[in-house]
């Protein structure tokens, strides 16, 4: 098995750019969505087929945008990009696309009282933002006080002491 066929094995979407945001690469759930293969688009600026794209800015500044929900030509969907390093430079981006439709039946197959489904959905954010900021004791207090929770609370929820 190669990377790309473990690409294209992913629900969302996957556009890889390089530093001159020209589409190298992207898996069969971005060209459903796109509407466009990636023989015709490859080699294209991404800007050409979508001019909102935020990969171009993520290439200028090195900063990552994370989870910004956009609407283009009546598509709904959760759009992060992130700037590809090398030895300190940025060489391109790669761009993860959740649509609204993708995200909604995530949440429908959730089961069990609301309670349940509340722990469950907490449990979800909070094991995400450790992955994002790790589990030290520092991390621990910044996602608390992101969630607006007391950091006793977060020990509560994490089950720890």
């Amino acid at each position: 098995m190669n990377s790309l066929s473990a690409l294209h094995a992913i629900r969302q979407g996957i556009l890889i750019c390089d530093r001159s945001s020209r589409i190298l690469y992207f898996n069969q759930a971005y060209e459903d969505y796109i509407g466009i293969s990636l023989a015709k688009a490859k080699g294209h600026k991404i800007t050409e087929y979508r001019e909102g794209a935020m990969a171009p800015e993520v290439l200028r500044t090195g900063e990552p945008v994370e989870g910004v929900l956009r609407c283009e030509r009546g598509q709904e969907y959760f759009a992060s990009v992130y700037p590809i390093l090398e030895d300190g430079m940025v060489r391109g981006s790669i761009s993860i696309v959740t649509s609204i439709d993708q995200s909604r039946s995530q949440t429908d197959q959730w089961t069990g009282t609301l309670e349940e489904r509340v722990q469950e959905f907490e449990r979800r954010e909070i094991a995400h933002m450790m992955s994002v900021y790790g589990s030290g004791v520092a991390a621990k207090k910044r996602i608390a006080a992101e969630l607006g929770i007391s950091l006793a609370t977060l020990y509560n929820k994490i089950g720890e002491k």
